[in-house]
């Protein structure tokens, strides 16, 4: 079967909307029909979510369990509204392309700030109801007018020893070094957080970072990541750069810091080692679509509750998301402090994400990022 082009999909996407502005398709048919053609997901085969219920959508496997298990049950108990968790990941074309069809499934979204800039400036997430929301519960600058920051995470460097016997990797250097660490790579198939490992392989001061990546050292960190092009293999949700380590799929790479939280006690003793050394620092943020089935309201209350620093410190624990709430940092376990993303140690040590580059830059590096690893 020849697959449907993407104008093909959008021209096909068109015509269903015309039929269900008509009422001669049904909103369930639409969706359907969104989801068949690959431009909205389906939800465990429905299509729409209950507005008895509270959606959260974040980017799949055990995270997604987790935030089930320890932020939606405590909302359930709080609230009475139980909730499901969707692993489909948020994007924001998919949010974008759920709120213009008229079809929104998800209550709160799972997202970070630069996508949360670009879903803003579509129009298609509603501001952040700071009469629910706490503003001082957050760390500072990530309350903003149309997203909250919800955990802090980073882009680290991980390995796998038993796979490097010439020795483990300290720098991002050593990862381009295949010669004397030789085996497979992994980074993100996105842009976000990778081209700095790139400039920091190159020798640029982790302060100097975003200045360095002007467009001309934009295209000098795309070389880089091309000379390395037959050594990698990309990962594009959270769950499959787990799974490439897992599997023994790679022997180094650039993952989430929640993942290589995860895998410190997934796989065997001796066969996983992460640094926060060169990682990037960012804040997750939520974002609530507009008209999102179970209402403002609900969506504000769930933010709302799982900004308890209790539930932050029992989130890290459970998955390595770093609390976001000031209040919470006292109360992580001293065994497990030296895998917070941060704590005043391990910031010092990184880089500190810049929105302001991305929302310059992305869509451009985005398109060079992935010709240079994948074509």
């Amino acid at each position: 079967m020849t697959p449907i082009e993407t104008t093909d999909r959008t021209e096909l996407a068109e015509i269903a909307a015309e039929k269900f502005r008509a009422g001669t398709l049904s909103r369930r048919g639409f969706l359907g029909a969104l989801g068949a053609l690959g431009l909205v997901p389906l939800m465990n085969g429905k299509a729409f979510a209950a507005s008895e219920e509270v959606v959260i959508c974040n980017w799949g496997g055990a995270a997604s369990d987790i935030l089930r298990d320890v932020l939606g049950k405590a909302f359930t108990a709080e609230y009475g509204l139980p909730v499901r968790v969707d692993g489909d990941g948020p994007s924001p074309g998919k949010v974008r392309a759920m709120v213009e069809s008229g079809a929104v499934v998800w209550d709160v979204c799972d997202s970070g700030a630069g996508s949360a800039i670009v879903m803003n400036g579509a129009g298609v997430i509603q501001p952040i109801d700071y009469s629910i929301v706490d503003k001082t519960k957050v760390l500072e600058g990530t309350a903003l007018d149309f997203a909250v920051g919800n955990y802090v995470f980073s882009y680290v460097l991980c390995w796998n020893p038993t796979m490097l016997p010439g020795g483990a990797p300290q720098t991002w250097a050593d990862v381009w070094n295949v010669k004397d660490f030789p085996g497979m790579r992994t980074f993100r198939k996105s842009v976000r957080g990778q081209l700095e490992a790139a400039a920091l392989a190159m020798g640029v001061n982790k302060d100097e970072v975003y200045a360095f990546l002007d467009d001309e050292g934009i295209k000098q960190a795309i070389a880089k990541f091309r000379e390395l092009r037959d050594n990698i293999i990309v990962w594009g949700s959270g769950s499959e750069s787990q799974n490439l380590f897992l599997q023994g799929e790679v022997a180094m790479g650039n993952i989430y810091s929640t993942r290589a939280f995860l895998l410190k006690d997934q796989m065997d003793k001796g066969t996983f080692e992460t640094t926060f050394d060169g990682g990037v620092l960012q804040p997750g943020m939520w974002v609530v679509p507009k008209n999102n089935p179970a209402g403002t309201k609900a969506a504000m209350e769930f933010i709302a509750s799982a900004q308890d620093p209790k539930l932050q410190v029992e989130w890290f624990t459970a998955i390595g998301n770093g609390p976001i709430n000031p209040a919470a940092a006292p109360m992580v376990p001293a065994e497990l402090a030296a895998y917070n993303p941060n704590t005043p140690e391990n910031v010092a040590k990184q880089v500190i994400y810049n929105d302001e580059w991305y929302g310059k830059n992305q869509v451009s590096a985005e398109e060079l990022y992935i010709d240079a690893l994948i074509g």
